[in-house]
């Protein structure tokens, strides 16, 4: 098999392809033959060996990928050989070419996606949907406003959003084509953060100037007036920091609880590593009958060959994508 497993933390360099035996198919799971993989703005920090104390080399990478069932343990019931499956790995490994999956790393995938879409779909709809619907339980009718709305997840927090006919959807987004690629996705407006205040845009479309969920994954300042622009029982999920590079501990402002008494708003963190989706497969489910209701998709932005993973980490961490990053595996 193929695989990028890291053998030094640096820059998209280090991302090189190593030859390793295939990995043994689980008692309780399978042997993935992996066609594509999607690629989450977290792994540009765990390259660096940023995103968590303590990281050891050598360091699996990839969360996320999507192919067809190879092999099956004696003990995996789910799938039969051939079948599509979406694979998600938190503790990593999925950027290979064949991957052994626990049966609760291995998820159906929603009807007629391309292995591209698979890929680009779990770990973006699935934060999406478990920030809007299961933290802050957000219902139809309410303002809601998507930091970062071009990204993968960002972009489908937007779809989302619209399909549960949320009034006014706003996003942000760091140029003008980004943009238009979120208005394209149904907005109601989208912000050019680089060159307007978004708080005028919410004060404008919003009743009272107010809004009644946000999506945040910036961080600085950002955040902070993200923050300010919370309706009474608004609020608020933080999903990532993407501003931040350094040490989120020092470069993130506290909260006083009393600010949030006061003010009667909530303030909630996802991390995309504990979604746990074996213990809740009734909201896999729940995400996957709405998405084939609504007919939605998850955008693509570019996709890559395998080979080029070090450019497609390159072009993800410079900001110069949309939707979700995927490397194709021939």
């Amino acid at each position: 098999m193929r695989k990028i497993r890291l053998e030094e933390f640096g820059g998209p360099e280090v991302l090189r392809i190593q030859e390793f035996e295939d990995p043994e198919v689980p008692e309780d799971g399978y042997l993935v033959a992996v066609k594509a993989i999607g690629l989450n703005f977290a792994e540009t920090v765990e390259r660096r060996g940023r995103y968590k104390r303590n990281q050891a080399l050598p360091y699996e990478m990839g969360k996320e990928a999507a192919g067809v069932v190879l092999a099956r343990g004696s003990k995996a019931t789910e799938f039969q050989l051939g079948d599509p499956v979406i694979v998600v790995k938190f503790d990593n490994g999925c950027y290979a070419d064949r991957v052994a999956a626990r049966g609760y790393q291995a998820l159906k995938p929603p009807k007629d996606f391309g292995f591209d879409e698979m890929a680009a779909f779990a770990n973006t709809y699935g934060t999406a949907w478990y920030a809007m619907h299961e933290i802050a339980r957000v219902r139809r009718g309410e303002s809601v406003l998507v930091q970062a709305a071009a990204g993968g997840v960002g972009s489908a927090a937007v779809q989302l959003a619209k399909s549960f006919d949320c009034q006014p959807v706003i996003g942000t987004a760091g140029s003008p084509a980004k943009c238009d690629f979120v208005l394209s996705l149904g907005a109601d407006a989208c912000v050019n953060y680089a060159r307007e205040d978004f708080r005028q845009t919410i004060e404008a479309l919003c009743d009272g100037g107010q809004i009644d969920y946000c999506l945040e994954s910036v961080g600085g300042e950002v955040y902070e007036h993200s923050l300010e622009v919370l309706a009474p029982m608004g609020r608020l999920v933080i999903i990532g920091f993407s501003s931040i590079r350094e040490n989120y501990a020092d470069a993130i402002p506290r909260i006083h609880p009393l600010s949030l008494f006061h003010r009667s708003i909530s303030v909630a963190g996802l991390n995309v590593d504990n979604l746990k989706y074996q213990k809740r497969r009734h909201i896999w489910q729940e995400l996957l009958d709405h998405v084939e209701q609504k007919g939605l998709r998850p955008r693509i932005g570019q996709r890559f060959s395998f080979e080029q993973a070090p450019q497609a980490h390159a072009a993800l961490e410079g900001r110069r994508t949309t939707g979700k990053v995927v490397l194709i595996v021939d």
